[in-house]
């Protein structure tokens, strides 16, 4: 590895190495606005992105050294994001499908009546104030005291939306006699 003028450990390419990365995020996160354009312009060989809030160029510089560093998305996280893309680009919408399923350890949070509900997907089912439970529906039941689709209530599930319906085709008159 080579050292910089400015101290920073960069690998073979220029770049930032995994090892001092946060030391680098540390660094420029203490530079201004103007700094931080004239740091990118000198680190990227390019002109800065055309913005005025320094948060965003700050977190924009971030992870440019980080996918320098450790690598970017994975092909996966790319051809959704690509999906998502042509979604908007088609017709400037794009409604995410949730997933029912939800690993372990993720924690569903709700809404009900100005209580703030978290339930935790575990191995063999959900917790909720301590207790197990087997469905989310039991929990949806319990925090609302009526039957609940606990998918549903929980966000997991959305309702489909209703379909555009064509106009049923008109009949022509007949033409013949009829007898």
């Amino acid at each position: 590895m080579n050292k910089s003028k400015k101290g920073r450990q960069l690998n073979a390419a220029g770049q930032v190495s995994a090892a001092n990365f946060e030391n680098e995020l540390t660094r420029i996160s203490a530079l201004d606005l103007d700094h931080l354009r004239r740091e990118w312009n000198v680190k990227f060989n390019a002109a800065p992105p055309c913005v005025r809030s320094r948060d965003t160029l700050l977190r924009l510089f971030a992870w440019r050294i980080q996918t320098a560093a450790f690598g970017g998305l994975d092909a996966e996280t790319e051809r959704k994001l690509r999906q998502i893309a042509k979604a908007v680009e088609c017709n400037g919408d794009y409604q995410p499908k949730a997933s029912r399923h939800a690993a372990p350890g993720v924690v569903l949070t709700r809404e009900w009546k100005g209580v703030i509900h978290k339930v935790t997907v575990t191995g063999g089912g959900f917790q909720h104030l301590g207790k197990q439970y087997g469905s989310l529906s039991d929990i949806a039941r319990t925090i609302t005291g009526t039957r609940w689709s606990g998918p549903r209530f929980f966000g997991l599930e959305q309702k489909e939306q209703p379909k555009l319906q064509r106009p049923a085709a008109v009949a022509a008159p007949a033409t013949g006699d009829a007898l």
